[in-house]
């Protein structure tokens, strides 16, 4: 369970070097979305406190990242087992922080992210250099002919700051942090400021796995500020975000004026592609049952339906059935579609 509140619902604190730390900014209520009850009271973090957690995760890069591969596939395994041991607590708080249902909180959200730790676990042992195909160079200015060889070499990068999204405290985080430590980063983590309470659990896991001080931090907080200051420290190495499109475009100019590395998952949404051969009902079947799975709020969900022209009029309406709405989808103007006039 998760050291940093005193009670269960009660007042969270950061985790900053490996200790909880009480948050200069006070808190701020986490509120259920189903039933808009306080679910808890999460930490709104400093700018020196997050700061302070990025000069940490570099303090503990050094050592972390000469740790062997099997030692770093160690804490994650227990990482994944302190999480399963929990795991009913867990599923508890995800449910309440996002309003999923107990089957979602379960099995898409704490156990993805059990899972996630248990993958990278075996990444961590996967080899690091990949021999490249030789490359035949011919004569020129340059010198003479020639035939070189290379190995590509894959290496921790730092410190990595890892902002989360709101739809899954549990499985974005761990898609995150589980490979930067896997591969010897150290990690900062912001999460989203309506679901934060689960980040910080995940945390203590690590710790009780035995993650060293300082290679794992939270730092959450409902303002801008905060956010900012995980991207902005010179002790930031690069930023994992997944979140708008806005907020990306803001990074990465961020990002860009000192040459950190980025990874960005931007605003994307799902498209069903629908050619008049398919399984039409299948397809329709399909699309019904994912296209409003998380009230839509998933990366995946095929809220766009694009069907060739001959084949438009079956699921068009099969997908209004599933809807209810008949007026939800509009027949493409004439003239238009992967078929033309």
């Amino acid at each position: 369970m998760n050291p940093g509140a005193s009670e269960p619902g009660g007042p969270q604190r950061l985790f900053v070097d490996g200790a909880w730390v009480e948050p200069d900014g006070g808190r701020y209520e986490v509120i259920d979305p189903a039933t808009e009850k306080v679910v808890g009271l999460a930490p709104e973090a400093s700018r020196a406190q997050v700061w302070q957690a990025a000069s940490a995760a570099r303090a503990a890069f050094g050592t972390w990242s000469r740790t062997s591969p099997q030692e770093r596939a160690a804490v994650l395994d227990r990482a994944a087992d302190v999480i399963q041991r929990d795991l009913a607590a867990h599923v508890g708080l995800a449910r309440a922080e996002t309003g999923a249902t107990t089957a979602t909180a379960r099995g898409m959200q704490v156990a993805v992210a059990a899972a996630r730790f248990r993958r990278y676990a075996r990444g961590a042992l996967e080899p690091v250099e990949t021999g490249l195909p030789p490359q035949v160079n011919e004569a020129g200015p340059m010198g003479r002919a020639g035939v070189i060889g290379a190995v590509a070499v894959r290496q921790p990068v730092g410190v990595v700051t890892c902002v989360t999204s709101y739809n899954n405290p549990w499985a974005n985080p761990a898609g995150k942090i589980a490979p930067a430590l896997a591969m010897g980063n150290t990690v900062v983590v912001k999460p989203a400021p309506q679901d934060p309470l689960s980040v910080y659990r995940m945390a203590a896991a690590l710790a009780e796995a035995g993650a060293p001080p300082g290679v794992v931090n939270v730092v959450s907080g409902a303002a801008p500020e905060v956010g900012e200051a995980a991207v902005d420290s010179p002790d930031v190495d690069m930023v994992s975000f997944t979140g708008s499109t806005a907020v990306g475009q803001r990074i990465g100019e961020v990002c860009g004026r000192g040459m950190k590395r980025q990874l960005m998952e931007l605003g994307g949404k799902g498209a069903a592609v629908v050619f008049e051969d398919a399984d039409l009902d299948a397809a329709v079947a399909g699309i019904g049952t994912t296209f409003s799975f998380y009230s839509g709020q998933i990366c995946t969900a095929p809220t766009r339906v694009l069907v060739q022209r001959r084949g438009y009029e079956r699921p068009a309406a099969g997908v209004r059935a599933v809807a209810g709405e008949a007026g939800a989808l509009r027949r493409p103007p004439e003239g238009r579609g992967p078929e033309g006039p």
